[in-house]
């Protein structure tokens, strides 16, 4: 397991590295916790928004809450070289934070700050907090300094962001109870302030994990998370979440990887340091098929969530779609040695000694999986086809007389997979087929992954599971699609590859493209700057305050550093350099002559 080792067990502490661990709440009503723990999730989101800075992630940090901690024993289990500590005392419209930065190697406390502010500056609070540790750094190991605020005012009524906060609380406790409380919050919130972006994110993270743990409807659940998404993005296109719950309803609930590609491309850009956005990459491209760059994100992922057992498992889950068996069953044993209700870590394990042959101990697995609400996930399935490798053909008929009981008990999560897997084992191919293509309709999760999964190796030539796979997956458009928004909530979308350039015409924007050999135009009310934060493809470049190319384009550079243009036998029209950015212009085009 030598990548796993190289970033979880072989942690080292770079000066770049941070845990910002759970601020205690010193309130004189206990209640009051949702805002502590919403002060430090704030930080760790704003910090994960600096690029080359490491920050632990939530999951990880929050392990230490309401523990007498030592910096060094911290430092040594999350391999960070700096935490930042601190209080929250709260009490109607006033609060107080202290916060001290803190290096872990030998305890120097960097620096301590406290703020007695009003309620509503809690904002400015936290994007001080959040500077001076960017600050710290900038001096010492060159991140770029920021000329931006980290945290924001997203809303001006702190009525509704408390509510938020206590959305946040909840959601984090991850339970399906605990998750329709949050919604309940976050509802509240938006009727407080309709605009307010991070409830309707927050919304969006709800029913995402609502439908991707089969609590409810997938379809249903992914529509409403991608509508609360869309429409925050409507409002600001700089909020991360957003972005990935956008690419988490076209992944799990449309199968459509192109758009999957294009907003989680985006999500990354906003936040590079977030832990959830690089774990859910690697999901992405592990279905893409490019499990080498899957397990480059899955241990980026952990690296900054390095006690995070789910983290472990995308790792684990990743040797076991590349058919690294041995290695994927030690990090299984890993996982169910913290946490033996893991059952999904169960299910693959068995899924891992069924395919290495050792076909008892994997029907021993299946049997003594714990009763779970997740029990009819590929248990029976998995059950039955170890039966039918050990010819127990009486008994694969039982799995199929028990898993009914469950289908008739309401129990209906991956119905048709685990009928697919049944009907295989009794060797009735044609009702495997029509099982199989229902559940692909249905958008079963575990057949997301169908093309790098080992348990349909022996069908990957047969005519019948090409042809399924085929029309089961959203075919790509053939180019590099954007979704541009306008200020009027107009929504265009266009083919980068066929993009021109974009001219600023003041509150609009000139769009121009070839198509077939003709040139189109389409004119948006929204400013050029906009559009840039739209794109994040690195060959729209900007050449002008007025002009946005493609670099693609075959350009004829004209003139001299005193002053260049470009010129294309496409266009008529001739675009200005600002001199300010010639030498980069001529730098990254290819000139016709």
């Amino acid at each position: 397991m030598q990548v796993y080792n190289e970033f979880h067990h072989g942690k080292t502490r770079g000066e770049e590295s941070i845990a910002v661990l759970p601020f205690r709440n010193v309130s004189s009503d206990r209640e009051n916790e949702y805002f502590s723990d919403g002060v430090t999730e704030e930080i760790i989101n704003a910090l994960t928004k600096v690029r080359g800075l490491n920050i632990i992630a939530r999951s990880s940090a929050f392990k230490f809450k309401d523990q007498d901690i030592d910096p060094r024993k911290v430092g040594d289990q999350l391999g960070v070289a700096f935490i930042l500590e601190g209080s929250v005392r709260k009490s109607g419209n006033k609060v107080r934070v202290s916060a001290q930065l803190i290096k872990t190697s030998d305890c120097f406390h960097v620096f301590s700050e406290v703020y007695d502010r009003e309620l509503k500056d809690i904002f400015e609070v936290q994007d001080d907090i959040a500077n001076k540790i960017v600050k710290r750094l900038t001096e010492n190991i060159g991140i770029p300094e920021l000329k931006k605020r980290l945290v924001s005012s997203s809303t001006e009524n702190i009525e509704s962001y408390e509510l938020y906060l206590k959305g946040r609380f909840h959601l984090s406790k991850g339970s399906l109870e605990a998750t329709n409380i949050a919604i309940q919050y976050f509802d509240a919130a938006l009727l407080k302030d309709h605009d307010f972006v991070l409830p309707m994110a927050g919304l969006a993270a709800c029913y995402t994990f609502l439908g991707g743990s089969g609590l409810m409807n997938t379809s249903q659940a992914f529509m409403k998370a991608k509508e609360y998404a869309n429409k925050a993005n409507l409002i600001d296109e700089r909020v991360a979440e957003t972005y990935l719950a956008l690419a988490m309803s076209s992944f799990w609930c449309d199968w459509d990887f192109e758009n999957t590609g294009r907003f989680i491309k985006k999500a990354i850009k906003l936040n590079p340091g977030s832990s959830s956005i690089h774990g859910f990459n690697s999901l992405f491209l592990m279905a893409s098929e490019n499990l080498d760059e899957a397990l480059i994100e899955a241990n980026l992922a952990t690296r900054l969530d390095p006690l995070s057992l789910k983290g472990k498992f995308r790792v684990a889950e990743l040797y076991f779609r590349s058919e690294r068996f041995i290695e994927a069953i030690e990090l299984f044993d890993e996982i169910l040695s913290e946490n033996p209700y893991f059952n999904q870590a169960s299910i693959l394990k068995a899924w891992c000694h069924l395919s290495l042959g050792d076909i008892e101990l994997a029907a021993d697995i299946f049997r003594n999986i714990p009763v779970s609400t997740d029990r009819s996930l590929t248990f029976y399935g998995g059950l039955a086809l170890a039966f039918y490798k050990l010819r127990q053909h009486a008994r694969v008929i039982e799995c199929l007389q028990d898993f009914k009981k469950e289908v008739d008990k309401g129990n209906l999560h991956w119905l048709n997979y685990n009928y697919a897997l049944i009907f295989r084992a009794l060797g009735e191919s044609e009702k495997m087929f029509q099982a199989l293509e229902k559940c692909l309709g249905e958008r079963n999760t575990p057949l997301i992954f169908i093309k790098v999964d080992p348990v349909w190796n022996e069908f990957r030539t047969d005519p019948r599971f090409i042809q399924l796979i085929k029309k089961s997956f959203v075919q790509e458009k053939g180019g590099q699609f954007v979704t541009i928004q306008s200020d009027t909530r107009e929504k265009f979308e266009m083919n980068l590859e066929q993009l021109l350039y974009i001219e600023a015409q003041e509150n609009y924007s000139r769009i121009v493209w070839q198509d077939e050999g003709k040139i189109n135009e389409k004119l948006l009310r929204v400013t050029l700057k906009n559009i840039e934060g739209q794109i994040s493809e690195s060959h729209i470049i900007r050449c002008h305050r007025s002009f946005i190319i493609n670099s693609k384009v075959k350009f004829t550079i004209l003139g001299n550093s005193n002053g260049y243009r470009l010129k294309s036998m496409l266009l008529k029209e001739t675009i200005p350099v600002s001199r300010s950015l010639g030498k980069e212009i001529v730098g990254k085009l290819n000139p016709s002559s």
